[in-house]
């Protein structure tokens, strides 16, 4: 009896792959503090790709911008990695099913993971005490940036899933495919 391999699913490769393209390409765009494209590229992750590639374009928008821009504080930069990681696999179980109130939870969720982790950098490298004064003021000074964040989530969020649903809307109803 032949042995066959077992067949490989190449199109959440291909998906992972667009992400990582559109994230760094993105990410490299001026943008203003914490009005990133990141957090939407975690959301498009979490809703369609696997679970064990959701990391990947997050990590490369993220390591693409500070390879070529430059880094910084190697304990500010480990905490940031992991809060957009974090942020991104912590929607998943929102949007298992992706839905317009779904995405803007998600959106929101987000930002707030990434604010509450994100800010203990500023903390790590020594821009406050580290007491309870230095830790309300820290977070009190990120408040703007969870704002943006929140911001950056819902519109390009928005922006992200509605060009999936109008491509797909536009394949499936106008564009002639040959013999479905």
């Amino acid at each position: 009896m032949p042995m066959t391999a077992p067949s490989f699913d190449t199109k959440p490769c291909l998906i992972a792959l667009a992400l990582c393209v559109v994230g760094a390409s993105s990410h490299l765009l001026p943008h203003p503090a914490g009005m990133s494209t990141v957090g939407a590229i975690g959301m498009l992750a979490a809703a369609y790709l696997p679970k064990h590639l959701v990391p990947l374009p997050v990590l490369v928008s993220v390591a693409t911008v500070d390879v070529i821009i430059g880094t910084y504080n190697i304990a500010s930069m480990a905490l940031v990695y992991v809060a957009h990681l974090v942020s991104a696999a912590g929607v998943i179980p929102i949007l298992a099913r992706v839905r317009l109130l779904r995405i803007g939870g998600a959106a929101v969720v987000s930002a707030v993971i990434f604010y509450l982790m994100s800010n203990a950098a500023p903390m790590a490298a020594g821009y406050y005490p580290n007491t309870v004064a230095g830790w309300m003021t820290c977070y009190a000074a990120g408040i703007p940036f969870l704002l943006r964040g929140i911001a950056a989530n819902l519109i390009f969020g928005a922006v992200a899933f509605g060009a999936l649903r109008g491509l797909l809307f536009i394949l499936e109803r106008w564009a002639p495919l040959p013999n479905r």
